[in-house]
């Protein structure tokens, strides 16, 4: 071994076996900060390449039905990169009877303009409706553009995905980046920065950081993998976070809490247990009603 060669971490091993197959070993170098080679040669000291889990395995029935219903819309290169397939299967489009009706659309520079300047402020979803082309075709468009980490959940992902999973609005992951010190990568694709947090970065965090989440309103595995003790964390603040937390207020809502705090002499802590609110959230809604009735 080379003096100066970088050993391979548990984590990257586990991540080498569940990718492997799924994803071309370029990508996966690109996820690990190794090269294809160094991937290679990692994958055959694992026994991976062996009778049952090797890379010539038959095609299954959901793959050639994603390959017919993408013929038309994708090149051998996406479709391959899809499902960690050689690009070059042109035989198996043969054995299916495979051919495409018409030339594929290139993609366009106000395409690309359009794809970059909305990617991490839109859903891929809305992308994909506005200029026809499916989830996959924009997943390898991207990753052509340099823009790596679409759609998983094992490298870096954008300030709206991450905002999405968590149930919590961009303008609040922005403010953990500036006044919490979340941990963040920023990286270019043509003129445009993106803001990339790695999933595993995140969760060490956030476990630091866990009175500024909600556990109980994330879905299990939204975030893979995700640690042990977010079981716990979610079972703890169900039983314990207020109900509405972070619902709007309304004006019954403010009328009830100006009487109860100025006429009757409740505490911030009391009121927010009988309307179910934190006793924070009181606190705050409190100082707005005094601005608004000095305003007024």
């Amino acid at each position: 071994m080379s003096k100066n060669q970088k050993l391979w971490t548990k984590e990257e091993d586990l991540f080498l076996k569940k990718q492997y197959e799924q994803m071309t070993f370029q990508r996966i170098g690109e996820h690990l900060n190794r090269s294809k080679e160094s991937v290679n040669k990692r994958i055959i000291r694992l026994n991976l390449r062996n009778e049952e889990n090797c890379l010539h395995k038959k095609w299954t029935t959901e793959q050639d039905t994603f390959l017919k219903e993408n013929i038309d819309i994708m090149n051998n290169r996406e479709i391959g990169t899809h499902l960690g397939k050689n690009p070059l299967f042109c035989c198996c489009i043969k054995i299916l009877k495979l051919t495409r009706r018409e030339t594929l659309r290139r993609w366009t520079e106000q395409e690309d303009e359009y794809l970059i300047n909305y990617y991490g402020s839109k859903s891929l979803e809305c992308i994909s409706r506005r200029l026809q082309r499916s989830m996959a075709a924009l997943e390898s468009r991207l990753n052509r553009l340099g823009v790596y980490g679409v759609r998983t959940y094992t490298g870096n992902i954008t300030v709206y995905e991450l905002a999405k999973c968590l149930k919590v609005d961009v303008h609040t992951i922005y403010k953990w980046i500036q006044k919490k010190e979340l941990p963040h990568k920023v990286t270019r694709a043509k003129t445009r920065k993106f803001v990339g947090i790695e999933v595993s970065a995140f969760w060490k965090w956030a476990e630091y950081n866990k009175n500024l989440l909600n556990f109980s309103k994330i879905p299990t595995n939204t975030l893979v993998p995700e640690p042990d003790w977010v079981k716990e964390q979610r079972t703890y603040d169900y039983y314990n976070r207020p109900k509405y937390e972070k619902k709007q207020w309304t004006e019954e809502e403010d009328a009830r809490l100006w009487y109860m705090f100025y006429e009757e002499g409740r505490t911030q802590q009391e009121i927010g247990q009988l309307i179910g609110r934190s006793r924070y959230g009181v606190q705050r809604r409190l100082n707005r009603l005094r601005k608004k009735k000095l305003t007024t």
